[in-house]
């Protein structure tokens, strides 16, 4: 009981209430495996960070979820409720509490997952424990936010379609300039496309060059691709604040769209939780089965250069890179060889981060971190860790296939003068195609039919 009350709140007993709905296998497993032994305290970037706090130790987060499942479903709690620290929460002001944790002491990032013996995931039950407090209307403002942009408009960042047509119609410009090919196109809603090509909507809204580079590599690669004008977003903001209603609407967005248009694969640009969501999570969170193939660009420009279909001089970025790995594509998703050989031939001078791939720190900004500015100044203390990995590498760019690690390492090397640049694959690879011979043919194409015209 609390303080001698025995009643709870209507928004407590949602919680509980809602928790016995979402209790899968997989998160049963991970809430009673805990040994508390304390192999995954010092994983945490938080831990290190405050070193002299335990409320940060992963440990101590999970157990604050894992008491409301001794307490009401699982038989310890009931016969050895104080052995097992069992526990139920009765005000809203507690669930308050624990909204602090779970979103402000931990990105999801799942380094405290792969250093745990038993296999505990609690990013697994921490994204439901936000799912459940989102249920009854307790979340930081931002997240609640870019949901309702996703539910309502289709994209995180509420980019209507006539503004979405018109960026890609400006980089399509773009490109006829740079190629010096007027017939150069960034198709929409092409039908019977080999690709249908999804980005993140913090391109379309921030960093429309990165949609440009990418359609200069299709352009070079000679690709029938096209980007759909529904269903263009394939991040997914279901997959941070744990509403698996929402991964399941956003994610079944992006495939009806790839089926309406009868495309053959769906290819995402460089995002680590879109990726995850939309290839891995979706299918389950939608309840459908995709009968399509799905695959980062990272793959798509690596395939392009073994295949010839496009060449690369890696003279044309000059200077030192390293690579930081995105926790979704690394722990959750594998993907960790293709970023670096692709790396290594469009750089010349590649230099690893220690510790990498899996064992890589998050860039801080994981978990929809980026939207929760009341948490901005933990999260940047958090980022100590990173900042003296970064500068460990002695690299003046660091590239990332993540806009969240963009954001994220953006800040840590502002607030912490690291003094280095942040780019992503994309860019380095169509900066590094051999195009010359290409706008050559071109020029004289067209300035031949202008002379036949006159």
């Amino acid at each position: 009981m609390n303080n001698g009350k025995d009643v709870r709140s209507y928004k407590a007993q949602k919680v509980i209430d809602r928790m016995g709905q979402k209790l899968s296998r997989q998160i049963v497993g991970s809430l009673t495996a805990c040994v508390h032994c304390g192999m995954c305290t010092d994983s945490c970037h938080y831990v290190l960070a405050n070193p002299g706090d335990p409320t940060y130790a992963p440990a101590y987060k999970a157990d604050l979820i894992r008491k409301l499942f001794k307490h009401h479903y699982d038989w310890t709690g009931k016969v050895f409720p104080k052995w097992v620290k069992a526990g139920s929460v009765y005000t809203d002001q507690e669930l308050e509490e624990l909204k602090d944790t779970v979103f402000g002491k931990c990105t999801n990032c799942r380094r405290c997952t792969i250093n745990c013996p038993m296999g505990v995931d609690l990013a697994t039950f921490n994204r439901m424990a936000r799912g459940l407090l989102c249920h009854v209307g307790i979340m930081p403002e931002g997240v609640e936010y870019v949901a309702k942009e996703q539910w309502e408009i289709g994209n995180q960042m509420g980019v209507l379609k006539e503004d979405f047509i018109g960026t890609i119609e400006w980089q399509e410009e773009e490109l006829q300039e740079e190629m010096q090919d007027p017939t150069a196109k960034i198709p929409i809603d092409k039908m019977n496309a080999d690709i249908v090509y999804t980005v993140n909507p913090r391109e379309v809204k921030h960093d429309p060059r990165s949609i440009l580079d990418a359609a200069k590599i299709f352009y070079m690669a000679g690709e029938n691709y096209t980007m759909p004008s529904e269903g263009w977003d394939m991040t997914n903001f279901g997959l941070f604040n744990g509403d698996d209603d929402l991964g399941g609407a956003v994610a079944a967005r992006v495939y009806d769209n790839v089926r309406e248009l009868k495309g053959k694969k769906l290819v995402m640009s460089e995002c680590g939780h879109g990726y995850r969501s939309t290839r891995c999570e979706g299918p389950n969170w939608a309840k459908q089965d995709i009968e399509f193939e799905a695959e980062s660009s990272v793959i798509t420009m690596l395939r392009y250069i073994k295949e010839g279909k496009i060449k690369v001089d890696k003279t044309k970025n000059p200077g030192s890179y390293t690579f930081h790995d995105s926790c979704n594509n690394a722990r959750s998703c594998g993907l960790t060889e293709e970023p670096r050989e692709l790396l290594s031939l469009v750089v010349e001078d590649f230099r690893e981060m220690y510790p990498n791939r899996a064992e890589n720190y998050c860039c801080t900004g994981g978990g929809g971190a980026m939207s929760m500015s009341e948490y901005k100044s933990r999260r940047l203390k958090s980022g100590k860790v990173k900042a003296e990995q970064l500068s460990a590498t002695g690299a003046k760019v660091v590239v990332t296939s993540c806009h969240n690690c963009v954001d994220g390492l953006t800040d840590i090397i502002g607030h912490y003068n690291v003094g280095m640049g942040v780019t992503q694959l994309v860019n380095l690879v169509a900066n590094a195609l051999v195009v010359d011979d290409r706008i050559s043919e071109n020029a004289m194409k067209y300035a031949g039919e202008e002379a036949v015209t006159a």
